[in-house]
């Protein structure tokens, strides 16, 4: 057996700089083209079209949420979706969204949030004690069952969001946290990470990391705050202690949002979910935390605002 000369090695972390920095550029202009459409979409689009390209979206995530839930056939994954884009259709109208108006029914909305708020607190007893009742969940109609009480709060709490701010501010407002909340725990986690908070989900992600994306969410709320006062009337209704309490949910449901998706991808012996996004893999693989956030955010917003 020969052994790697001193030169070897050098060539072989080489490659590896230079593959790393490829892949982060894919992910960073990946990023900045998904942030561009999204900023576009949000801002410039009415209710009834941005629910209409949201619903496309979510189709996506279905679609692979599908693969996750352990459906190879792509014929079987197209019906999972047609699924999805059916009962969507059926909320349309049951919402309001069908008659071209600007608001949507929040009694209905109300219902739909707290079906997915409810699913998501349920879900820390299963990722707190994973993978104790592994055999109570990992069954494909129960999978696919969980796939619906996921994408279908969430496409409703997207286009609540719209509806309550129709410039598009507050949905920007959550995907910002959300996203800067993921970047504090990444950088914070690599730094000083010791504590490991599910090893046996997500074996790089650490208490530390999320104490940093707590800081990071929070900090980014205060520079953030005296601008939503401004283009978010909205938050005049929301007293400080209010505020704090959306933020922290953010963090707490977006650690969530993203183990879930690390234990069924674990499940199902997969990386990423897809392979659509170059440098980042699936579209659940970049919305897991917000599919858990926006549920909830938008449910204590519409009670708050009432």
């Amino acid at each position: 057996m020969t052994t790697p000369t001193g030169k070897d090695v050098s060539v072989a972390r080489t490659k590896h700089s230079r593959q790393t920095i490829k892949v982060l550029f894919e992910r960073i202009k990946t990023a900045l083209v998904l942030a561009i459409a999204f900023i576009i979409i949000s801002t410039q689009s009415s209710v009834l079209i941005f629910s209409i390209i949201i619903s496309t979206f979510m189709g996506f995530v279905a679609w692979e949420w599908a693969g996750l839930a352990g459906i190879i056939k792509k014929s079987s994954k197209f019906s999972y979706t047609i699924c999805f884009i059916f009962i969507v259709g059926f909320l349309y109208q049951e919402l309001g969204l069908s008659h071209n108006q600007d608001q949507i029914d929040k009694e209905m909305s109300l219902i739909i949030l707290s079906i997915g708020l409810l699913f998501w607190i349920i879900s820390v007893f299963f990722l707190y004690h994973y993978p104790k009742y592994f055999q109570v969940w990992n069954e494909k109609y129960k999978l696919i069952i969980m796939g619906l009480l996921i994408t279908i709060p969430a496409w409703n709490g997207m286009i609540v969001l719209k509806s309550l701010n129709p410039e598009g501010y507050l949905l920007l407002l959550i995907v910002v946290l959300v996203a800067v909340t993921d970047i504090g725990a990444y950088f914070v986690g690599r730094k000083f990470g010791r504590l490991k908070l599910a090893e046996r989900l997500s074996p790089n992600k650490t208490w530390e990391g999320v104490y940093g994306g707590a800081a990071f969410c929070v900090l980014a709320m205060i520079l953030l705050a005296p601008m939503t006062d401004s283009i978010l009337p909205e938050f005049n209704q929301i007293d400080s202690l209010s505020i704090l309490f959306l933020t922290l949910t953010t963090v707490v449901l977006s650690v969530v949002g993203d183990l879930l998706e690390s234990m069924l991808k674990r499940n199902q012996g997969v990386k990423d979910s897809g392979d659509i996004l170059p440098g980042h893999g699936g579209i659940l693989d970049r919305v897991d935390g917000l599919l858990a956030v926006v549920p909830c955010f938008s449910l204590i917003l519409i009670l708050i605002t009432k």
